[in-house]
């Protein structure tokens, strides 16, 4: 099939350089092989497919052709099988599956492998064809007049496309390489919650009040009262907290009285005045350039194009619910592929081991780009992008024996994400025990940078930046509420432009709810607020970091001997009744003899519920403000009284805003201390040299050239 107008603008990208762990070569790479198999648009399936002159057409010939040949392999064979898939598009009606039956062993790899400079593209969509002006006049009538010639029509039943899911949850629209959006008001921004309907009354302010039983609220807006035309109107919105969001079918909008009435489940944290929310799948509310809306009735689709300047070949309707699928595959590659326009996640894998992940661009797509289960497996040098949900979720290890999983996320650039669910969704997520996410780059996104939960994981040397866009009280790096979680190191890491919706703050590292034994050490802070924050955990560390222009630079509290101590006497009430937290036997081996202060936690002397062994220490802030606010008082922002006592301050160097103790390079954002510091000579450590964030000349180049084209 001929490459598309459609991926000129990803194919740019692919161009760079040499891929991160090194240039493709499809020449060395089937003269080394055990075995290559070819695959190309416009191949045939009746070939042998063991030339390029002669490939096979699809995935699936070429996946049997790697199961026949492994049968024949002595046992003592060592090597690679290749499968060599030719530039083109490959239109993937269900995700492509490999199982246990398709993996290599510990001395032979197979692996699947384009060319990242002309790469396959490995798509979950429908091109769509038929793109007319919208000329019937009974939906140009429920149009605003000023966009009805603008407006163009397209007949999915007429392509046998009939799926079109609900709309919070439907197939999306891609025009020209970049994501569309359905229908919305206001086109930015939101509407604001004025009162609240309780028990048939009436409420001015409930904050602070949960699981309020009723979906009604009242607004201020002219424009939601002239929907009454509207057959399934949907909102999003933030009910309650900033950090939890929930879409809801509308029941009935009262015009008269500009009252809503929501559809359940209402939100679990009920409702609150002054809480934000939008309206989409509106179809009168189509008025932006890069809105659609399916008539799921008629099976139509309609569209306001962005640029005039197009063609069939730009519109891309997903379809599938994923790209890949690997279910207990082992000792298996995947490298030079782009791939997008999956409903759902592009790469799943389960219950994986040995498997390798590079050079990826993956995109335009509903869920996450990559979720991975198992051990040994690398998700390197891919660029994640425009994805409804999450960037990257690897999980491997046991927790109950504390073996690692030895998993690694490295070089990765994921930007742009959380477009569809987007509270939750970080840009890389891992979870188990003794994973490894190193050198990525994450930016842009309206919650989390990264979560992580389990023990013994290493977050080091990334840079996330402009993340918690829309949300407050929000982590950058974010977990919480598991005293047994123990081990982890987040060192060397960059953060930097991060104070959350409306600029209201939020949180750098966040270790909420009395998370514990987390050490945040060398890492540099530049404008964010609440940098390092301890919510009422033990023995963590806060050393040899930098902070520049922090309000505050620290956040550290007792909750669990005041407000939040119910989970804690619920894990105190567990250790007497069954010998365990959270299901973990704490004093016994492995955890007692790798976390001795978890196994001492209630000896005579020590206070569960107090934030003790927390040390802080090393650490240079300037600018911003240290452990207090401003006015000297704790406020919910700094560092409560209540956790002082329990707390240890080593030497820590605080200076107003343009201070220099000795930087090499402050100006420009080098912020190691010269060799000749006097910082140094106390003590004080200086931010290593390793670099931070990506150190791939390729995904440097790549989040340049997005970088550039943002700031046009």
């Amino acid at each position: 099939m001929k490459l598309r107008a459609y991926y000129g603008i990803l194919m740019a990208s692919a161009l760079l350089a040499a891929s991160f762990f090194g240039a493709f070569s499809g020449a060395s790479a089937a003269e080394n092989a055990l075995a290559t198999f070819y695959v190309a648009p416009g191949g045939d399936d009746g070939s042998f497919g063991t030339s390029a002159d002669a490939p096979f057409a699809t995935l699936d010939r070429a996946r049997d052709a790697v199961r026949a040949y492994k049968q024949t392999l002595a046992a003592d064979a060592s090597g690679e099988i290749v499968v060599s898939v030719g530039s083109g598009v490959y239109e993937l009606g269900a995700p492509f599956l490999l199982t246990g039956e398709d993996s290599g062993s510990k001395s032979v790899t197979v692996r699947w492998e384009s060319d990242v400079a002309a790469p396959a593209w490995l798509v979950g969509g429908r091109f769509l064809t038929g793109i007319a002006p919208l000329t019937d006049e009974s939906v140009l009538a429920r149009l605003k007049e000023s966009v009805r010639d603008k407006i163009v029509v397209i007949d999915l039943k007429a392509q046998d496309i009939t799926d079109y899911g609900a709309p919070d949850k439907g197939p999306e629209l891609f025009f020209q390489g970049a994501p569309t959006r359905v229908a919305r008001y206001p086109n930015d921004g939101f509407v604001k919650i004025t009162e609240l309907v309780r028990e048939g009354t009436r409420e001015q302010d409930i904050r602070g009040v949960k699981g309020i039983v009723e979906g009604k609220f009242f607004f201020a807006e002219d424009e939601p009262t002239t929907w009454s035309d509207e057959p399934e109107i949907w909102v999003d919105g933030y009910w309650f907290w900033d950090w939890s969001n929930q879409k809801h079918k509308v029941l009935a909008i009262d015009a008269s009285t500009k009252q809503m009435t929501l559809a359940e489940p209402y939100h679990f944290y009920g409702y609150r005045v002054g809480q934000w929310f939008y309206a989409f799948n509106v179809l009168c509310e189509l008025d932006a350039p890069g809105e659609y809306y399916i008539d799921r009735e008629k099976g139509v689709l309609y569209f306001y194009p962005p640029s005039d300047a197009w063609q069939e070949g730009d519109f891309l309707l997903t379809q599938s619910e994923g790209l890949l699928r690997m279910e207990g595959a082992a000792n298996v590659t995947w490298t030079g592929f782009d791939m997008l326009g999956a409903r759902g996640t592009a790469i799943s894998a389960s219950n994986c081991s040995d498997v390798v992940l590079s050079d990826l661009n993956i995109s335009n797509c509903g869920g996450q780009g990559v979720y991975l289960t198992g051990a040994r497996c690398v998700v390197a040098g891919c660029e994640l992008w425009n994805l409804g949900s999450g960037g990257i979720s690897v999980n491997g290890g046991d927790r109950t024996n504390l073996l690692p999983g030895e998993n690694l996320v490295s070089e990765n650039y994921v930007h742009d994400y959380g477009r569809v669910q987007r509270m939750y969704t970080p840009g890389v997520s891992i979870s188990g025990v003794g994973n490894c996410v190193s050198h990525n780059l994450i930016e842009d996104a309206p919650h989390m940078g990264m979560g992580f939960n389990g023990n013994d994981h290493v977050i080091e040397y990334n840079e996330i930046a402009d993340v918690c866009q829309e949300s407050n009280d929000a982590g950058a790096i974010y977990t919480g509420r598991n005293w047994t979680m123990r081990g982890n190191v987040l060192r060397g890491n960059y953060m930097h432009d991060i104070t959350g919706f409306e600029g209201r703050g939020c949180v750098g590292m966040y270790l909420d709810d009395m998370f514990s034994s987390a050490s945040m050490e060398g890492n540099l802070f530049v404008n964010v607020t609440r940098a390092a924050f301890i919510g009422g955990g033990r023995d963590s560390r806060i050393v040899d970091n930098v902070f520049i222009d922090c309000k505050p630079a620290l956040h550290i509290d007792a909750r669990a001997l005041g407000w939040c101590a119910d989970h804690a006497d619920g894990w105190i009430a567990e250790a007497k009744e069954k010998g365990t937290i959270s299901g973990v036997k704490y004093d016994e081996p492995p955890y007692s003899t790798r976390y001795p202060e978890l196994a001492s936690i209630f000896d005579e002397g020590k206070t569960p519920k107090a934030p003790e062994g927390n040390v802080i220490s090393g650490n240079i802030c300037i600018g911003g403000f240290w452990d207090v606010n401003r006015e000297g008082q704790w406020q919910g922002s700094s560092v409560e009284a209540a956790a002082l006592p329990y707390l240890t301050f080593g030497e820590n160097y605080v200076a107003d805003a343009g201070a220099d103790p000795g930087f090499v390079d402050p100006v420009n954002g080098d912020y190691r201390l010269k060799p000749d510091s006097e910082l140094l000579a106390k003590g004080f450590k200086s931010l290593s040299d390793k670099p931070m964030g990506l150190t791939s000349d390729r995904m440097r180049a790549k989040a340049a050239a997005v970088r550039a084209k943002k700031a046009q």
